[in-house]
């Protein structure tokens, strides 16, 4: 077993990779992969990818609602992100253990995002998380989608899931109507995330870009997220390569 695990189960798929991307608003520099169920529109159950602490649990912009995670590995500071959540099942400052569910897989956010259907965005940053994401790497260095480590004897649940990864049928659908279950007596609590003002990091962060002309500025962004961000630092980074 590596330092991480997938942190999807149920023959999980990669709809997103890592890096440059388009999904509708121009081309776009991606800081993770998005993990989808083995159907669409599946909400299915999202675990830790390795032992650590909680550092964030909740909504920040266009991540919806979201679970941070640092991991102290070999005595390294490594973090995990993982964004879209429908239902969080964890609190800030709690100790998780690699393979205990910390949520539920779902499309909270704001913009284009939601077009996207349900899935998991899933970050590992080699570091601590810091805003433009420069540490992050790409997860399918570190993970498999082909194998799901044995969880914790805390999560009834999934107890019996196969070391290969995979749910027998029986097992998929009790798994399933609890996950329907759970959403329903949640229903009524769960915070709605609305589009939300751009962060004062992110404003600041495109004027400096204008300012240096890395963007002409032709197109106003009212809503910076944080590939928006990424992709100009990305592109900063490629400009300054080729200046030495």
């Amino acid at each position: 077993m590596g330092m991480f695990n997938c942190p999807v189960a149920s023959k999980c798929r990669l709809t997103s990779k890592f890096g440059w991307r388009d999904i509708g608003r121009g081309r776009e520099w991606h800081q993770g992969v998005d993990l989808a169920g083995p159907s669409a529109g599946l909400k299915v159950p999202v675990y830790a990818s390795a032992d650590g602490v909680v550092k964030k649990a909740g909504a920040l912009s266009s991540y919806g609602n979201r679970v941070l995670i640092t991991h102290i590995i070999g005595g390294k500071t490594w973090e995990t992100n993982y964004a879209h959540l429908d239902i969080i099942m964890v609190k800030e400052g709690q100790r998780v253990k690699q393979g205990e569910q910390i949520g539920i897989m779902g499309n909270t956010s704001g913009g284009l995002i939601k077009n996207m259907g349900v899935h998991l965005h899933f970050e590992i940053h080699n570091g601590l998380y810091a805003p433009g994401q420069p540490n992050a790497v790409d997860p399918m260095k570190y993970i498999t989608l082909e194998s799901f480590a044995p969880l914790t004897v805390e999560n009834k649940e999934v107890q019996s899931i196969k070391k290969e990864g995979e749910l027998t049928m029986k097992q998929y659908e009790e798994l399933t109507a609890k996950i329907a279950k759970l959403e329903k007596e949640l229903q009524n609590k769960l915070d709605k995330v609305e589009v939300r003002e751009v962060l004062a990091v992110h404003k600041e962060d495109w004027e400096w870009f204008k300012a240096n002309g890395i963007t002409d500025g032709s197109n106003p962004q009212n809503y910076v997220t944080r590939e928006q961000v990424a992709s100009l630092i990305k592109k900063y980074d490629n400009m300054q390569q080729k200046r030495k």
